[in-house]
């Protein structure tokens, strides 16, 4: 998916100032690349929201225009508030041409897993999946059929369909598993207790000799 975002270039550097612009309802945010000058700009925080929320299960591609200049890029990095949750900063990468990039890509799980049905647990251990491939073979997603999965089986990145990219994770790293419901174990009864035997009576009576 592709989002046209319009943006301004900033010459902001204090951090007053840039409080001062997100007040205004403005996202600081750089653009940069291979063979790419950084870039500093500023996007408008309630239409960036927008398209970043329709997005939010895609792979998404913006188009930058900076005063008529346009610019393909990828949202490579966020800086969020730790309290507020806001967006403080935006980090977009402009595509290279004629070289390989690093990118997450969406994860579509297919179907409803046999286990499930049989009263397992679907644990999703991955949700993207990151890998290397030039601009023009980056998938929108990878799709999975997780329908034929029993209880304690698992779906590694070495059964992914292959395609025209390198995949950075592990081989065996699982990205998905099923697994059995928790049942609690009845209480082992306590061993019955015996009362204590006291001596007999010649026992208790004896006196040194």
């Amino acid at each position: 998916m592709i989002f046209k975002l319009e943006a301004e270039q900033r010459t902001t550097e204090r951090k007053s100032d840039l409080t001062k612009l997100r007040n205004n309802g403005f996202i600081p945010a750089v653009i940069y690349g291979s063979g790419v000058e950084p870039i500093k700009i500023s996007v408008e925080k309630t239409n960036f929201l927008k398209l970043y929320k329709r997005g939010l299960n895609e792979l998404v591609f913006y188009d930058i225009n900076i005063a008529g200049k346009e610019y393909n890029t990828l949202l490579k990095e966020r800086q969020i508030h730790p309290v507020t949750r806001e967006i403080l900063h935006l980090d977009f990468m402009v595509l290279p041409r004629n070289q390989e990039i690093e990118v997450e890509v969406p994860i579509k799980y297919v179907g409803t897993p046999i286990g499930v049905k049989e009263g397992g647990i679907m644990e999703i251990v991955l949700r993207t999946l990151r890998i290397q491939c030039m601009q023009e073979d980056i998938p929108a997603d990878i799709e999975i059929d997780i329908s034929n999965l029993n209880i304690g089986e698992a779906i590694h990145i070495y059964q992914l369909p292959q395609g025209k990219w390198t995949v950075k994770e592990h081989s065996d790293t699982a990205i998905v598993t099923i697994k059995s419901r928790k049942v609690e174990a009845e209480p082992t009864p306590a061993p019955e207790t015996k009362p204590e035997e006291t001596p007999s009576e010649p026992e208790a009576k004896k006196t040194k000799e």
